[in-house]
C-alpha cells in the first residue's frame, strides 16, 4: 500500500507539473502539492506507516541531479541523473525566458524585478512565473539541489556566449589592436574605417545581451533563494552574511574560500554576485586565457556603433530599454570584472612556478595582488568609459542625434551597476550640462520646470539635482497612488531602495530614502512620461535633447 501511495504522488507530481497550455506556475503547483500532501497525511493517520517519509524520498529523487551518494561531495560526478520534475521545470525556463524561444519578446524589468513578455509565454505572461514570489516558491518546491541545478544550466549557456566573445576576440585580432591604436592616438577617421571591419559585431552584441539576461535572472534566483534561507534557516544565513564580509580577498583565491564565496553568492548575500559569476564560469571551462582578451575593453567600445541603438527606446517605468539593451551594461561590467580576476590569478600563478613559489619580501603579495585586481578593473572599465563616450559625442550631429540619448544613459547605468565604477568616471568624458539636460527630460515633473532651479554641481549626480527639485519632495502623496496587486503576480510590484549608489562626496541620506531604484527614479508618485524616443519609439512630449539647451531552505516540510 504504501508503495501504491508514494507511486500515486510521484505520478501526481510530474502530472501537475505542466498544464494543457504550458508550465504550472510554482505558487500554484506548491499550493497542489501540500493540498496532496495534506491528504496523504489524513490518511497516515489510520495506517500504521510512515508515508511522510517517503514522501520526501521522492520530492529528493526529483530534485536531485545525480547519484544519491553523492549529496554531499563538492566533485560533480561524471554521470549526472537529473530529476525529471527538475530537469522539466529548469529547461522551460532556460528555453522560454532566457532563449526566449517561442519569440515572445521577453524583457527584464529592473524596477520590479522580473521578466515581462509582450504575449503570453504558454499560458501565462513572463511577469507570472519569473517574479520573486514565483521564484521563491520554485525554492520551496526543489530546494537547494533545484537551485543548483538552474544554476547550473545557466552558467552552461552563459559560458557558450562567453565562448562567443572569445571567439570574436581571437578572430578580430588584427582589427582590434587597429582601433585600439586609433582610439588613443584619437584618428576618427582611422577608427571608423577599422570598426567597420570588426566581423559579426551585431552577433556579439546580440549574444552579449542574452549573457545579460541569464546574469540578471541567476541574481533573482539567488535572491529568492537568500530570501527562503533566511526565513527556515536564519541562523545559517546569519552566518553566511557575516562570514562573507571577512573573506580574505587574495589572487590568487585558495579552493575552501572559493567555495565559501560560492556559497555565499548563490544565497545572495555578495554584493558584487555577477562578476564573482561569471569569474566562476571562466575558471571552470578555462575562459580568457588568450592574450586578446586585453582588447576586450575595445570590442565593447566598439559597440557604440552598432545598429541596436536606433531601434531602441528608454522606459522610465521600467528603467529599461525595449530591446533588452540595459542586460548589456550587466555584461560588460561582469565579463571585465571577473576576466580581470581570471587574467591576473593565472599571471600570478605563472610567476610562482618561475620563481619556485618564493614570494618577495615586503608588502603581502596576496593582498598586493588584489588590490591590482581591483585597480586593473577599474582601469579597465575607465579606458570602456573613456572610449565609449568619445565615439558616442564624435557621431553625434544635428541630423544624426536619435541614439545619444540612449547611449548616454546606458553608460551612466555601466556606472551604478558596477561596484567598481563610480559616476565620476563618466562625468570626466561627457559634460555635465548634457546629463543634467536629458534627466530633466525624462524626470521633470512638468516640461515647465525651471532648469534653473537644478543648481548645476559637478559634484552631484544630475538625478539627485532633480529630486531636489521636483514638488513631490515638499508634497505628500495623494489619493493618486497607483493600486498595490500584491497578491496577483501578473501585475508588477515596485520594490523597495535595493541599488548601491557611488554618488560623489554629498551627503544625500535624505534623497535616497525617498529612491526606489537607481539614479532614474527618484520619486514613486512622480508623472512618468512612457517609452522616451529613440528613433522606432513613439513617445510624446518635448525632444528629450533640445539642442543641449542647458548646456549652458530545502524541499517542503512536513509536520
Amino acid at each position: 500500500m504504501r508503495e501504491c501511495i508514494l507511486g500515486n504522488f510521484r505520478r501526481r507530481l510530474l502530472g501537475v507539473l505542466k498544464t494543457d497550455n504550458d508550465l504550472q506556475r510554482p505558487s500554484v503547483l506548491e499550493s497542489l502539492i501540500k493540498r496532496h500532501v495534506s491528504i496523504v497525511h489524513l490518511a497516515e493517520q489510520h495506517i500504521s506507516m510512515d508515508i511522510t517519509q517517503g514522501i520526501r524520498e521522492v520530492l529528493l529523487s526529483e530534485a536531485f541531479s545525480g547519484p544519491v551518494s553523492s549529496l554531499h561531495l563538492f566533485e560533480k560526478p561524471t554521470d549526472q541523473h537529473t530529476g525529471s520534475a527538475t530537469e522539466s521545470v529548469c529547461n522551460w525556463y532556460i528555453e522560454n525566458i532566457i532563449k526566449d524561444v517561442s519569440g515572445a519578446g521577453i524583457l527584464f524589468v529592473p524596477i520590479h524585478k522580473c521578466f515581462r513578455s509582450t504575449r503570453p509565454v504558454g499560458g501565462y505572461f513572463a511577469e507570472s512565473v519569473t517574479d520573486l514570489r514565483e521564484l521563491q516558491a520554485f525554492v520551496r518546491i526543489f530546494g537547494g539541489y533545484g537551485v543548483d541545478r538552474l544554476d547550473r544550466m545557466l552558467k552552461e549557456h552563459t559560458a557558450a556566449l562567453l565562448n562567443c566573445i572569445d571567439t570574436s576576440l581571437r578572430s578580430n585580432r588584427d582589427v582590434l589592436e587597429a582601433v585600439a591604436t586609433s582610439l588613443h592616438a584619437g584618428d576618427r577617421i582611422e577608427r571608423e574605417a577599422s570598426m567597420k571591419q570588426i566581423v559579426d559585431l551585431e552577433t556579439v552584441v546580440g549574444f552579449c545581451v542574452q549573457a545579460g539576461l541569464a546574469l540578471a535572472f541567476n541574481r533573482l534566483l539567488a535572491e529568492a533563494s537568500g530570501a527562503i534561507l533566511e526565513e527556515g534557516a536564519p541562523l545559517i544565513h546569519s552566518l553566511l552574511a557575516g562570514v562573507v564580509k571577512h573573506l580574505p580577498d587574495v589572487v590568487p583565491e585558495k579552493e575552501e574560500i572559493k567555495r565559501m564565496r560560492t556559497v555565499a553568492n548563490t544565497a545572495g548575500v555578495v554584493s558584487d554576485h555577477d562578476s564573482i559569476w561569471v569569474r566562476s564560469i571562466l575558471e571552470e571551462v578555462g575562459g580568457a586565457s588568450d592574450g586578446s582578451w586585453s582588447l576586450l575593453p575595445y570590442l565593447f567600445a566598439s559597440f557604440m556603433t552598432s545598429n541596436i541603438w536606433s531601434t531602441t527606446a528608454f522606459n522610465v517605468d521600467t528603467e529599461g530599454f525595449s530591446n533588452n539593451i540595459h542586460c548589456l551594461a550587466r555584461c560588460i561590467s561582469a565579463v571585465i570584472a571577473g576576466s580581470e580576476f581570471v587574467r591576473l590569478e593565472r599571471e600570478h600563478q605563472h610567476r610562482q612556478s618561475l620563481t619556485n613559489g618564493h614570494a618577495s619580501e615586503g608588502i603581502d603579495p596576496e593582498l598586493s595582488n588584489h588590490m591590482s585586481a581591483e585597480a586593473s578593473i577599474k582601469s579597465t572599465l575607465q579606458l570602456f568609459v573613456k572610449f565609449s563616450a568619445e565615439i558616442i559625442l564624435d557621431s553625434w550631429s544635428e541630423t544624426h542625434r536619435s541614439h545619444l540619448v540612449a547611449q548616454l544613459i546606458f553608460l551612466d547605468q555601466l556606472c551604478e551597476i558596477s561596484p567598481f565604477l563610480p559616476r565620476s568616471s563618466l562625468e570626466t568624458h561627457v559634460p555635465y550640462a548634457i546629463l543634467r539636460s536629458v534627466y530633466s527630460q525624462y524626470y521633470a515633473d512638468t516640461p515647465s520646470t525651471p532648469l534653473a532651479i537644478l543648481n548645476a554641481s559637478p559634484r552631484h549626480s544630475p538625478a539627485i539635482l532633480l529630486a531636489h527639485a521636483s514638488p513631490v519632495m515638499r508634497q505628500p502623496r495623494g489619493d493618486s497612488t497607483p493600486p498595490y496587486y500584491g497578491n496577483d503576480s501578473g501585475y508588477f510590484r515596485g520594490s523597495s531602495s535595493h541599488s548601491q549608489e557611488h554618488l560623489y562626496d554629498a551627503d544625500i541620506s535624505s534623497i535616497r530614502n525617498t529612491r526606489r531604484s537607481g539614479p532614474l527614479d527618484y520619486s514613486a508618485s512622480r508623472n512618468k512620461v512612457k517609452s522616451v524616443e529613440g528613433s522606432t519609439s513613439g513617445s510624446t512630449g518635448p525632444s528629450p535633447l533640445p539642442r543641449f539647451a542647458v548646456s549652458r531552505s530545502g524541499p517542503i516540510a512536513y509536520k
